[in-house]
């Protein structure tokens, strides 16, 4: 008997046409170049020419890029029967000048007109497209419409607005608004090296930030064309979604069920969003891949079963197929639903391909499918490649798919399974999923957050069943019955399955050490580590082996970074660390004051690895102070920070570091001073600044030089 359900498994699962593809393949084999190891190293060589968009010093030169694409395709096709290495190492050529051509593409496209530097005020007219909450305020996301004084040419195609003053009633996503704002162009990072606003601004095409005088006015809907309209509509359908939750739920958990269904996270307190971070279930805020998995997968699962019991049906026909076409709808119902992130289109692209597969008698779980997704995602946004979200979500996928389809060849190939064998497997199934998704996202987490959920292992096992048996099958079936008005009860019941889970995650984030904090990486360690790790989940043999050399190689050069001394922000603002041989056991963050330039120097203690040091004030303590300068001596390098232009001739003759906020020294004094220099004009084109106090004094930039800007500077 059981050879008997082996064979119809292997009947089952194998098309009848699999040998006239084996056919095939041999046909499409290029000597020693596999057409299948091509294909997937062929994609990683895409990414990198991705990569090397971002990492070229100045902007590529499209004819440069078509011209190499074109060369080197057409070497290939010369090459493609040699049999040697080449034809191999030309298609990665190739595809790496692909990658980068597609992205030097999508760069012109996405092109916006962008607001001057300076802040100025406008008038703008446009709707509003998304609702963000950012601390204890909003901001609106407008698709602008008309900007008064300001030709059609020079609009931006969108803007995004903090709100100082709270309409009454409130503005709904979708409302037109006329509204005076103070904007200006996307800001540099607060930090060299950091997160970079102005280029997730680009692609986003957004042209300016800024804030608004009062509250903004409600006008009466403006005439769209086709496509705008439809977005707008489903903006609207969707925070109308997330209102109604927020009405029904349980007031506790009401802002994550909103989350969980539509996308829409402004609701969601601020001490639970921390929790899950802390207690390693941040991911289940993104929705991505585990959600589109447990949806699309419940559906699936469902409606096989259901079909399964027409026995007419199910005799005649594989009911997997239907179910899986069911499956793909429901995936891209939600993909709809969420707001469409790049996150959720990465993984409606990989449930999608999984029933594709099913449909087609092909084998659902591959290396291959996680290399067609990325290709699909890389193509259509090539600039999620540096995103976090795509980094760790892939990361998690290649994992998860490499490590069970080793864990295949160790199991039977048919056993029978009681209820508490499937228990079993499924406890099991979950701790490996946790273990391996927490080790395959934890360097990416580290590189990008300088931080890591030290128990995020026992924060998803004790957490996910609950999730997955009986949180998002809820949130299904809520949003059935919502055409109907009867979701109240399934809401109900959700909301009651998240408190214990929300409870897990404050306990777990109580637990000491709950997160673990390290210092910033140099910039070559994460290509160095992404390398490694495809080649260690995509690699055989070998290449498994030059993978793991790799990510050992990133993490003994995590620490070859050194940590800056001081920070001077973009408008002049002075933070720094004591020398470490006078720190003491508890570091100090030294500023002026606690208020100007929070977030830039919560950005800096964090990359310093540092992020809960405490902040005391330099004047009078280790500083010497008048109105007119401060002073201070870190180990031997003397520093000045002055509020008076009159008083940097004499500083710079005593200091060895000169910073003058207020405004610019001057042509004179800056040519006859022997100090390192820093005023408003110098700021002004350098963005914020970090300070070595080595052996020499060093300071690295925000914003690189004038000539190797790129578009989004």
């Amino acid at each position: 008997m059981e050879k008997v359900n082996r064979d119809f498994e292997r009947a089952f699962s194998h098309s009848p046409q699999s040998a006239s593809w084996g056919a095939l393949r041999e046909r499409l084999r290029l000597t020693e170049f596999s057409f299948y190891a091509g294909f997937n190293t062929g994609i990683v060589a895409f990414a990198v020419g991705i990569f090397i968009y971002f990492a070229w010093p100045v902007e590529p030169d499209w004819r440069w890029v078509a011209a190499a694409c074109g060369v080197s395709g057409g070497v290939f096709w010369a090459l493609r029967e040699k049999p040697n290495i080449w034809p191999s190492l030309i298609w990665l050529i190739f595809m790496a000048t692909l990658g980068l051509g597609r992205l030097v593409w999508h760069s012109a496209e996405v092109e916006t007109p962008r607001l001057p530097q300076q802040e100025r005020t406008y008038r703008v007219e446009g709707w509003v497209s998304a609702i963000e909450t950012s601390g204890k305020s909003e901001r609106y996301v407008i698709e602008t419409l008309a900007v008064r004084g300001m030709a059609e040419a020079d609009i931006p195609k969108r803007l995004r607005v903090r709100v100082t003053k709270r309409p009454d009633p409130p503005i709904a996503a979708g409302t037109t608004i006329n509204w005076l704002v103070a904007a200006k162009a996307p800001p540099a990072p607060v930090v060299p090296g950091g997160y970079d606003p102005g280029q997730a601004a680009y692609f986003k095409e957004i042209g300016g930030f800024g804030f608004g005088y009062g509250a903004p006015e409600a006008q009466t809907s403006a005439e769209l064309g086709v496509w705008d309209s439809a977005r707008r509509a489903v903006v609207r359908w969707r925070y109308g979604i997330a209102d109604r939750v927020m009405e029904v739920a349980p007031a506790k958990t009401a802002g994550l069920q909103a989350a969980l269904m539509t996308g829409v996270r402004r609701f969601i307190p601020a001490a639970q969003t921390e929790n899950l971070r802390v207690a390693g279930l941040a991911h289940i805020l993104a929705i991505s891949g585990l959600h589109m998995a447990l949806l699309a997968g419940g559906t699936y699962s469902a409606m096989s079963f259901f079909l399964a019991c027409i026995l007419p049906l199910s005799r005649r026909y594989d009911v997997r197929k239907f179910a899986a076409m069911t499956a793909i709808g429901a995936a891209s119902f939600y993909l709809v639903l969420s707001g469409a992130s790049v996150a959720t289109q990465r993984a409606w692209v990989m449930s999608t391909i999984f029933f594709l597969a099913i449909i087609l008698d092909r084998r659902a779980v591959s290396m291959r499918s996680v290399c067609v997704a990325a290709l699909v995602t890389l193509t259509l946004h090539p600039e999620s490649l540096v995103s976090v979200g795509f980094q760790m979500s892939f990361a998690a996928v290649a994992a998860l798919v490499a490590t069970y389809q080793a864990w295949q060849l160790y199991r039977p190939a048919y056993a029978r399974r009681g209820l508490m064998r499937r228990g079993l497997d499924f406890m099991t199934s979950l701790s490996v999923t946790s273990l391996v998704a927490g080790f395959a996202t934890g360097g990416f987490a580290l590189f990008h957050f300088n931080r890591f959920a030290s128990y995020g292992f026992a924060g998803n096992l004790l957490a996910m069943p609950l999730f997955s048996l009986f949180v998002m099958p809820l949130a299904v079936i809520s949003l059935l019955l919502m055409p109907l008005g009867l979701e109240h009860a399934p809401l109900y019941l959700m909301g009651k399955a998240l408190e214990p889970i929300l409870s897990t995650a404050e306990w777990v984030a109580s637990w000491p050490g709950a997160m673990a904090y390290i210092g910033a990486a140099p910039n070559w360690v994460l290509p160095i580590y992404a390398l490694g790790f495809a080649a260690l989940c995509m690699g055989r043999r070998i290449w498994r082996l030059i993978g793991l050399a790799l990510v050992i190689v990133a993490f003994a050069g995590w620490g070859t970074a050194p940590r800056p001394d001081l920070r001077i922000s973009e408008v002049g603002k002075v933070a720094f660390w004591l020398p470490p041989e006078i720190e003491g056991e508890a570091p100090v963050l030294f500023v002026d004051s606690k208020r100007p330039d929070r977030y830039g120097r919560e950005q800096f203690t964090q990359r310093a690895g540092l992020p809960e040091a405490d902040w005391a004030p330099y004047e009078d303590r280790i500083a010497q102070c008048d109105y007119l300068a401060c002073r201070a001596r870190l180990g031997p390098w003397k520093i000045s920070i002055l509020q008076s232009p009159s008083e940097v001739p004499e500083e710079c003759a005593f200091s060895d570091l000169v910073i003058l906020s207020v405004r610019s020294a001057g042509p004179v004094a800056r040519r006859n001073c022997e100090a390192v220099l820093i005023d408003e004009s110098t700021l002004r084109e350098t963005g914020a600044l970090d300070v070595y106090l080595k052996d020499r004094l060093t300071t690295k930039p925000a914003r690189p030089p004038k000539e190797n800007r790129r578009v989004w500077d």
